[in-house]
């Protein structure tokens, strides 16, 4: 860890121990572990060191407070980077008092219990004075001491036996040995009982090793042994043919040890016992000695020190030898193998030992071997001794190593920058151009406005947007440019976006903050200092059609009377049957398919979301892997959650015949991607290529799942791979034509692509635009072309060309097929409630609104800039928790949360379950108490920066699945930007949208979480609106504004209109 916060200048030493002393606070802990309020923003080196240890996951943020439990607390004494900073965690002294414990009854008793009984010095003396204990700290008359790692984990497994109610002796025995190994250690005063009562229980095996030659061939005898293992102990382990749990043996003053055995280790005793007598011979041996712990099974990592082990060769006289190498060249003068020949160092007449190097990835994994820095190596089993001439032998061999090398980044190079090597419409590998058309701007001119969940990111956080954080949120982004990475951390807000989105922000805010703005890039790259970086080029048809597919003059689709779909035998149709919609869903997708590649390249699946989509196109991927004639692999790209989805619902769906899934991301990714060292330097430092995967990595796969991200960067590897069937997930990902990720889907080799999105045209026709270009290239002409013949008559909003719209609904009809819910699903209703949007305003947001329309008039008279958003921001939180600009009002100040909890007890006694949307963090920590004061409920918050897959915690579906397990009444909060993808909530029917999203479509997709395929009741949405009768809200603008382009959203080729035209007029 490096303490950067710990580094601050300083002006003097005294400076420094000033502000060490003002940051020290009083200690505050409980039986967790050390507890310090959070601060928003760190003001001292305490505050500044609490935040570090929080984002390297030492210590974690609970209810606003840090917490660093105990067994963290003791690791960092541990850690001599910690040592100069631990007394900022005002620790108190160490105790020097030892614990007295005594017990009642005995092991075999289920009542047997073990009791701390006070406290003793060093002579045994009980102590007389109160002590208590909390957690590590021991308080005695009033004085906190800290306990020692030892003495603290002997009370917590001391409370942990108290606490199981059904014992038995075994159990007892079990726990017992644990907790006298920890008293031994700790020095604790033991009743008598105890003390004599002797159980072992090792957790950790010592293997004695003993070589003997029998009949000419080396065998080594294993004895394993524990510590204070009584001298009759391996006798006793050989009496029996199997390990036991529990072995009972005789001491030489007459008692009795019992010896428990751990499984774990019992584990590791049976692999023993496997071999005859305990000994290995020949090549095993070998094997054994080089490494035990493959032969001894996974546990014995745990169980057997490597050291003790290494000791245990030494002892037993286990010799090393000396080694010659020989190498074999072919015919282009490239070394291919080389012979090793072993003489043991033992003085005695042995035959030598010949190893083969048979492949180059050994050779370098023995050059490795031998590097590292110690006088012997091992290889194959066998001690080697370094010498001089060995040094001499291995340098040729790295040298001839290098050549190879050489050889293969040549050859690596050419098949990379081969353009036959991939699709027709790659036509050059170079530096992304950039792109220019009127339609791919808004028709004002500018550049696409700063998307909403940025706009909803930079209104959260605005007050913690200094110069000085705008200026760090740059340099961010010069790393990332610099290092490669696609994904930024935003300061203060502990969420990542990304490399894009970044800029875009980063350009609104210096607009927003600066008296002088910086110089910005303009969209879609920084103006920045960067490495050059070469990326596929493909034929973008902007001006005109440079790459074209024609499609077939007719593509027959009898709707009522069509072929049946063909499921794939592996779909469990005994258990899971599809849908009448699914079916011909299925059937839709075939018959288009068996026009493909020559007559039809693709298609659009824009049904509405809860369809089932991702089942009706496994049905359809299965039935081709199992039937085509000359089957080709299938890519999907997708979110990674819906990845997740795409899984699950394959190992759902269909049995183990179904096809072999590679999930090419996360830690998958990192096992198939070729080491960046390893990559050629001319595709280095001439391309930019630092991402490629390894040759054979694609093995047996049928389908392969990967994020949008991880295509792009790969995409001179994946554009490599003739796939059958290429589906892009959630495809408005790719809707934007100078995107580098709606280039990389463009340039992949595809016979048949599904574009799969709910809402193709989001910002304009653009966007339907770029999906066809993406599915049927050229079908809709040009960009250019398209904009003059289609887009600007139909989105003339003053005289809509619904001629021009019908002969394009008409072209793109054969390959789109699209489904609303409410026209196929057999769903129940979806009831808006409309009374809850007129809830009175109270005096105290009266007035506050008053001040915010005052103060945005003066702004805006002076030219600032980010006055509009602050405003809107002001009044958004005015109409939903005025209580953050006055904190002491009465909560009858807040009409909307009057309404919510009366609305809530309503639900409550229906027993239904409800979800609240709300991105605002601040409203979701006020909302969680309000709802814990008036329901007892400690409610779940998910938001978008919520795990989608971790090892440590609950992910977000583990949280949902929680939610949604309980019975009965229950609330839980989302963020909209947490539901995008992959998240479904059946369980609830009521969806209350607290606060609103700026886009229509968003909410809509938040409400679906709810309202999907799997609902058995009405579901009730509620748009809480605060309302005044002599003026319009904020809140009652937006709904209106939201009402009239939601009223578009079910024609797909109607776009939304351009939101930051409207803001206005919501002041």
């Amino acid at each position: 860890m490096k303490l950067t916060f710990w580094k601050r200048k300083k002006s003097t030493d005294s400076v420094v121990e000033d502000n060490l002393m003002a940051s020290i606070k009083s200690l505050q802990y409980d039986d967790v572990g050390l507890i310090y309020p959070y601060q928003q923003n760190a003001k001292n080196d305490a505050d500044f060191y609490w935040e570090s240890l929080e984002e390297e996951d030492i210590a974690y943020l609970m209810d606003d407070q840090y917490v660093l439990p105990w067994e963290e607390l003791f690791q960092l004494q541990q850690d001599p980077e910690h040592s100069n900073v631990l007394n900022l965690l005002n620790l108190p002294s160490p105790t020097n008092l030892h614990p007295v414990i005594r017990s009642e009854g005995g092991l075999s008793d289920p009542d047997f219990k073990i009791i701390l009984d006070g406290w003793c010095d060093q002579n045994r003396i009980k102590s007389k004075g109160l002590i208590k204990r909390i957690g590590a700290v021991l308080n005695v008359d009033g004085q906190e001491y800290l306990l020692n790692e030892t003495t603290w984990k002997l009370l917590e497994k001391i409370k942990e036996f108290a606490r199981i109610s059904n014992k038995d002796n075994k159990l007892n025995q079990k726990y017992w040995a644990q907790i006298r190994s920890l008293a031994n250690r700790s020095q604790a005063n033991l009743d008598e009982f105890l003390r004599k009562t002797v159980v072992l229980a090792p957790e950790k095996l010592q293997l004695n090793l003993r070589k003997n030659l029998i009949s000419q061939e080396s065998v080594v005898e294993v004895q394993p042994s524990f510590e204070e293992a009584p001298s009759n102990w391996l006798q006793t382990f050989d009496h029996y043919n199997q390990v036991q749990d529990q072995y009972s043996i005789s001491l030489p003053d007459g008692g009795v040890a019992h010896v428990v055995i751990d499984p774990q280790v019992k584990n590791v005793l049976s692999e023993i016992k496997k071999m005859p007598n305990r000994r290995v011979s020949g090549e095993r041996a070998q094997t054994f000695l080089h490494n035990p712990f493959a032969q001894l099974g996974d546990d014995a990592t745990e169980v057997i020190s490597p050291e003790g082990f290494e000791k245990s060769k030494q002892d037993a006289e286990i010799y090393s030898y000396s080694l010659q190498i020989d190498k074999f060249y072919n015919e282009l003068g490239h070394y291919v193998s080389a012979q090793l020949t072993l003489n043991e160092n033992s003085g005695r007449e042995q035959q030598s030992i010949l190893l083969e190097l048979s492949t180059l990835e050994q050779t370098k994994y023995f050059i490795s071997a031998y590097e590292k820095p110690s006088p012997i190596f091992m290889w194959a089993g066998y001690t080697i001794d370094k010498t001089s001439y060995l040094d001499h032998q291995i340098q040729e061999l790295k040298s001839d190593l290098t050549e190879i090398q050489k050889y293969e980044d040549e050859l690596q190079a050419q098949q990379v920058l081969d353009l036959s090597n991939y699709s027709d419409r790659v036509i050059g590998i170079g530096e992304a151009q950039k792109l220019n058309s009127e339609f791919i701007q808004r028709e004002s001119g500018e550049s696409e406005w700063l998307p909403q969940h940025l706009m909803e990111l930079e209104q959260q956080f605005q007050d913690r947007f200094s110069n000085e954080v705008i200026e760090l949120l740059e340099q961010r982004i010069k790393q990332a440019e610099q290092e490669g990475k696609d994904q930024v951390l935003i300061p203060n807000g502990n969420t990542e976006v990304s490399l894009d989105d970044a800029k875009k922000l980063f350009n609104s805010l210096s607009d927003s903050n600066r008296k002088e703005p910086i110089e910005t890039l303009e969209e879609p790259t920084v103006n920045l200092q960067k490495k050059k970086k070469d990326t596929l080029l493909i034929a973008n048809n902007i001006d005109k059609a440079e790459f074209t597919k024609q499609r077939a003059d007719q593509l027959v689709f009898d709707e009522k009377n069509h072929p049946p779909a063909r499921l794939p035998s592996s779909f469990r149709s005994q258990e899971f049957g599809l849908k009448p919609h699914q079916e011909y869903g299925v059937a839709w997708l075939q018959n288009l398919h068996q026009y493909a590649p020559e007559q039809v390249s693709g298609c659009l699946l824009a049904d509405d979301m809860g369809l089932g989509k991702t089942l009706q196109l496994l049905c359809f991927i299965g039935e081709y892997l199992e039937n085509a004639k000359d089957k080709k692999p299938v890519l999907v790209v997708a979110p990674v959650s819906l990845l997740e989805n795409w899984e699950a619902e394959a190992n759902r769906f269909f049995n183990a015949k179904f096809a072999k899934i590679l999930s090419l991301y996360g830690e998958n990714l990192k096992d198939r991607k070729i080491p960046k060292h390893l990559i050629s330097a001319q595709l280095r430092d001439d391309h930019g290529i630092t991402h490629l995967l390894e040759e054979e990595w694609l093995g047996d796969a049928d389908i392969v799942l990967t994020t949008y991200e991880t295509m792009r960067n790969l995409e001179f590897s994946l554009a490599r791979v003739d796939w059958g069937i290429m589906v892009c997930d959630e495809a408005q990902k790719i809707k934007v034509p100078t995107a580098m990720v709606t280039k990389a889907a463009k340039a992949q080799k595809a016979d048949f692509k599904i574009a799969c999105t709910g809402t193709p045209v989001e910002n304009s026709l653009t966007d339907l635009w770029c999906l066809f270009d993406f599915i049927q290239e050229n079908l809709l002409g040009s960009l250019n072309e398209f904009g003059k013949t289609y887009r600007r008559p139909i989105e003339n909003l003053d005289n809509v060309d619904n001629e021009v719209l019908e002969q394009l609904r008409n072209l793109i009809a054969p390959q789109v097929l699209r489904r609303m819910k409410h026209d196929v699903a057999d769903l129940p209703e979806k009831i808006e409630v409309n009374h809850c949007k007129n809830i009175t305003i109270s005096s105290l947001q009266r007035h506050l609104y008053a001040d915010v329309i005052n103060r945005y008039r003066k702004l805006s008279e002076e030219g600032n800039q980010g006055a509009m958003l602050a405003s809107l921001h002001s009044m958004r939180m005015i109409c939903a928790h005025p209580f953050q600009l006055q904190p002491n009002a009465s909560i009858h100040e807040s009409p909307k949360v009057d309404w919510l909890i009366k609305t809530l007890e309503a639900i409550k006694a229906k027993n239904e379950k409800v979800i609240i949307f709300t991105e605002f963090r601040d409203i979701q920590v006020f909302l969680k108490r309000i709802l814990l004061e008036r329901f007892g409920l400690n409610v779940t918050t998910v938001n978008g920066d919520s795990n989608t897959s971790s090892k440590k915690g609950l992910t977000r579906q583990n949280l949902i699945d929680r939610f949604q397990a309980t019975s009965g009444f229950n609330v839980i909060i989302l963020s909209t930007t947490a539901v995008g993808f992959g998240v479904n909530i059946q369980k609830a029917n009521h969806v209350i949208h607290y606060t609103r999203s700026w886009n229509p479509a968003k909410e809509d997709q938040a409400t679906d979480r709810a309202y999907r395929i799997g609902q058995d009741k009405e579901v009730f949405v509620y748009y809480p609106s605060i309302a005044a009768n002599d003026f319009d809200t904020f809140e009652i603008k937006l709904d209106r504004l939201l009402s009239s382009k939601r009223a578009l959203a079910d024609d797909m080729l109607k776009p939304n209109t351009d939101l930051s035209k409207e803001l206005i007029n919501l002041i």
